[in-house]
């Protein structure tokens, strides 16, 4: 779980504009993710997604724009302000500012997938079990969980924290099953990332 500490870090970057990681659109990797999804994981067509972390919601309005539902949280009141000028309007997609820990009313087993693009690799390693229980227990039985990783990061200090397939599989491993897992181009925005993969995991018990 994230401390109060590096809550107010979050907080304090979208109050300053110090948003580097945000690449101005959805993520290039998100249509051949949704394609795996569908494909190996069995996403529906009109999938109930949730998605942390969401900043601008570029990666969010785009899972809408393609039939499916999505809530979009942060914990940052900026960066769903910034998000609502942008995406207010789009139908499908809920902006909501929250803790991605507190499970709300209606949200235990509400979803289909979830959608991870870098909220897994902006926590310490010491949270990721605590993040990925957050994220499990709002998944219907044989929910999956769609995320873009960051394989390898190139920077002076943390975060974003890399994790490779290993550590994936380490993490993911107790409660979910791997449906697909591939090599992305690296994006020039932002500079520090300089590997990704994708990945697409069913939690366990449902029938294959």
């Amino acid at each position: 779980m994230q401390s109060q500490e590096e809550k107010l870090l979050w907080q304090e970057r979208w109050h300053k504009g110090q948003t580097g990681w945000d690449q101005g659109a959805a993520h290039p990797g998100l249509p051949l993710l949704v394609l795996h999804a569908h494909r190996e994981g069995g996403l529906p067509d009109r999938a109930a997604f949730f998605s942390a972390g969401c900043g601008r919601a570029h990666n969010e309005a785009q899972l809408a724009r393609l039939g499916h539902t999505v809530r979009a949280l942060d914990l940052s009141e900026e960066a769903i302000a910034e998000a609502r000028k942008i995406y207010g309007d789009c139908q499908g997609l809920e902006l909501t500012i929250g803790d991605l820990f507190q499970i709300e009313t209606g949200e235990a087993k509400a979803y289909d997938a979830i959608f991870d693009r870098a909220m897994l690799c902006a926590l310490p390693p010491d949270a990721r079990a605590v993040y990925l229980d957050a994220m499990r227990d709002r998944l219907k039985e044989g929910g999956l969980f769609c995320a873009i990783l960051f394989r390898f990061v190139e920077t002076k200090s943390n975060p974003p924290y890399s994790i490779n397939e290993a550590e994936a599989l380490a993490l993911f491993g107790n409660d979910f099953v791997l449906c697909y897992a591939g090599s992305l181009p690296a994006t020039p925005v932002p500079a520090f990332i300089k590997e990704e993969w994708i990945s697409v995991w069913r939690l366990r018990g449902a029938p294959q």
